[in-house]
């Protein structure tokens, strides 16, 4: 998950972690990185998410985790 889309800013960060809040607003406003279901039903039952790139090869510190503040 970026700060903003990376293929339109040059200024983009990955994010290493963000709040279920926070990815439910950007996934709300269409950000298409998860469905907003998804993220509702995480925060609720309290699911960490990771969210990854299919494109990378895959490690423990790889992606952007969805969790509790």
């Amino acid at each position: 998950v970026y700060t903003t889309d990376p293929r339109v800013s040059e200024k983009a960060r990955k994010l290493d972690k963000i709040a279920f809040e926070e990815m439910l607003e950007l996934a709300s406003l269409g950000a298409k990185v998860l469905q907003t279901r998804s993220v509702e039903l995480a925060m609720r039952y309290k699911v960490k998410l990771r969210v990854l790139s299919s494109f990378e090869e895959q490690s423990d510190t790889a992606g952007t985790l969805v969790c509790d503040e």
